[in-house]
């Protein structure tokens, strides 16, 4: 049974990245939308690789919204701050040996029972673009709203206002005058587990449709780590990145990606090879072993005592003749026959060190921990990219803190007189703009607003 992972994305769209969802939407559903909220119309019709496409709607939704670009540019006008988070937007990799009815089949009951039935409306695309490999590349497309809807068509709040309460149930009074309160999301639709729930739940929906196909192939929703795998997982491209790489521009994460596949494969085969090599020594030294001690008894001591230094070409050789030994004991036809073979193995193993000069069990075990620290290295710099981009998006949103609040700390900070008095009417205000300043700082080693440098940071990073 072959066990593959599951690639799946999962980012939220927003509007303080400068990101628009019906952008989104379009290129998603290869479709023309005109965007009202920028005035903009996006057009993505021209791409061919779109195999379906469809809005579900919780049952209780008017109609309308069936309609892309009206849903979209509904999402748009009801969301009005300048860091509104506008949509969910996941990636499900479809598996390629089901046919195109059963993959639609599936993405269609996984968006059922794991989002309209909760209240979210789904625009689900499904496209299937020719892969590296030249085989196809089918993956599902879900853009996911965000607020809950009720029967007549009207968005309702994310959530809401509770007052926190004093051991003797009363609010609590700030110096500004105001009460004590946090907001309480209205549903968990944003809780941390849920992207691991519905990795699950799809995995789970998934080998059910393997197994009724009689497909001997099944998904781990698990990240590598978890799964105690060594190699390294590709990171995602984007789709400015993507296209970019479509069109055989290279891109610094396709390069990336393309060092993390040659890094697997080499790593992959080199376990090949020491899985064939180590069966052939733990055959020697176990039915063989007192033939073994006749061929090599004057250097038995020194191979026992110095296995690092151990020749990995003797050692090949040696066996390949007791193989030989055994053949031809065997009724002509089957010892002719495993000669051959034994041949092709022994050939292969002596053209595998000899490329690879590996003369000695020593060497073998450099080359694994030489991979290995290779492998982690690029680890390391792909979670250390990671956190930077993380950390610099972070900062858009303490760039729109500090906007907010600049004029009242500006005020503040001008007085002379009645100064105390002032900070304590509007302590919430100017704290946020202080915090927002030091928390920039902290990232950038600046506490200036400077969206060009980020975002042109952001960019070499992807």
């Amino acid at each position: 049974m072959e066990i593959k992972s599951l690639h799946t994305h999962v980012d939220i769209v927003t509007r303080s990245k400068g990101h628009s969802v019906i952008a989104k939407a379009a290129y998603n559903a290869r479709d023309k939308l005109k965007d009202e909220y920028y005035g903009k119309t996006h057009d993505y019709s021209k791409k061919e690789d779109l195999v379906f496409s469809k809005i579900f709607l919780p049952e209780h939704i008017p109609k309308e919204f069936s309609d892309r670009e009206y849903l979209w540019n509904e999402v748009e006008k009801i969301e009005k701050s300048k860091n509104s988070q506008l949509a969910r937007n996941l990636l499900f990799t479809l598996p390629r040996e089901l046919n195109e009815e059963d993959r639609i089949k599936l993405i269609s009951e996984f968006i059922e029972e794991n989002f309209t039935s909760k209240g979210m409306i789904a625009d689900c695309n499904i496209h299937n673009p020719m892969a590296s490999d030249h085989e196809e590349q089918p993956h599902a497309h879900i853009l996911l709203t965000l607020r809950e809807m009720d029967s007549e068509g009207k968005w309702k709040p994310k959530c809401r206002k509770e007052y926190i309460l004093d051991e003797n149930g009363e609010k609590i009074k700030l110096k500004s005058g105001n009460y004590k309160s946090r907001k309480v999301n209205l549903n968990d639709w944003n809780e941390p587990d849920k992207a691991k729930e519905w990795r699950e739940n799809f995995s789970k929906k998934a080998n059910e449709y393997l197994a009724r196909n009689n497909i001997q192939k099944r998904i781990d929703p698990r990240t590598f780590e978890k799964q105690g795998r060594e190699e390294l997982p590709q990171i995602h491209l984007g789709t400015s990145s993507y296209q970019m790489e479509k069109k055989g521009i290279q891109t610094e994460r396709g390069n990336q990606n393309r060092k993390i596949i040659a890094l697997n494969l080499e790593f992959k085969k080199l376990k090949a090879e020491l899985s064939k090599l180590t069966s052939w020594i733990g055959s020697l030294l176990g039915s063989l072993q007192v033939k073994y001690d006749e061929y090599k008894q004057e250097k038995k001591e020194e191979y026992e005592n110095k296995a690092e230094l151990f020749n990995l070409y003797e050692y090949i050789s040696i066996y390949y003749d007791l193989l030989g030994e055994k053949a031809r004991k065997l009724n002509p036809y089957v010892s002719n026959k495993k000669i051959g073979a034994d041949l092709r193995r022994f050939s292969k193993a002596r053209i595998y060190l000899k490329d690879n000069n590996l003369k000695t069990i020593a060497d073998l075990q450099e080359k694994i921990s030489t991979l290995q620290s290779q492998n982690k290295k690029i680890s390391q710099d792909i979670k250390a990219k990671t956190a930077r981009i993380e950390n610099l998006n972070k900062c858009f949103i303490y760039a729109d803190i500090i906007k907010d609040n600049k004029q009242v700390f500006e005020e503040w900070n001008s007085k002379s007189l009645f100064k105390d008095s002032f900070y304590n009417s509007h302590k919430d205000e100017i704290d946020k703009y202080k915090r927002a300043r030091a928390i920039l700082e902290k990232i950038t080693g600046s506490s200036a607003i400077k969206i060009k440098d980020w975002k042109k940071e952001i960019q070499s990073l992807e």
